[in-house]
C-alpha cells in the first residue's frame, strides 16, 4: 500500500511540475484563450488545473472514495477500477465525472453485481462534497485514466 501512495504522490507530482513547465510567463491569470491553450497543452480539460488535481487527490483519500476504489484507484470490493480508459458509469469526460460524483450511483443501477453498495451522491450525507470539492475530485479521477501532464 505504501508502494501505491508513493506512486500516486509521484504522479500527482508529475502533473504539477508539468504544469509549472507549462505556464505561460504572464503577469496575470486570465481565462481567455492563452488560458486554454496552456491547459489543453497538459492534458487537463479546460478549467482544471495541476493544483485542482493535487486538491482532489487529497479528497479522494481523505474521504469515502478510496474505501471503495482502493487506495491506488484500482478497484476494491465495492468500487470499479479507475485508471482504465474503460468506465462502467460514465463515458469518460470531465463533466461526466463531475456529473456521477455529484449524484452517485443507487444500487439498482451498479453494472458490476459483485459491488454491493450504492456510491453516494456528493460522497455522502455526513459531510457532502461542495461543488467545488466535486470538481477537484473529478479532475483527480479524470487524471488517473487519460493522460496529461504533457
Amino acid at each position: 500500500m505504501n508502494s501505491s501512495l508513493n506512486r500516486i504522490i509521484l504522479a500527482v507530482s508529475a502533473v504539477v511540475i508539468t504544469a509549472a513547465c507549462h505556464k505561460a510567463p504572464s503577469t496575470a491569470a486570465s481565462p481567455s484563450m492563452g488560458g486554454a491553450a496552456a491547459r489543453a497543452s497538459n492534458g487537463l480539460p479546460a478549467g482544471v488545473t495541476a493544483r485542482t488535481v493535487a486538491l482532489g487527490d487529497s479528497l479522494f483519500h481523505a474521504r469515502s472514495c478510496a474505501r471503495c476504489h482502493g487506495a491506488d484507484a484500482k478497484g476494491a470490493q465495492n468500487g470499479p477500477n479507475l485508471t482504465t480508459a474503460t468506465h462502467l458509469h460514465v463515458n469518460g469526460t470531465y463533466d461526466d465525472f463531475v456529473r456521477l460524483i455529484t449524484s452517485g450511483v443507487p444500487l439498482d443501477s451498479i453494472q458490476d453485481k459483485s459491488h454491493r453498495l450504492a456510491m453516494q451522491p456528493r460522497g455522502g450525507n455526513q459531510n457532502p462534497l461542495t461543488d467545488e470539492q466535486i470538481r477537484a475530485v473529478a479532475a483527480y479521477v479524470y487524471s488517473l485514466s487519460h493522460k496529461v501532464g504533457g
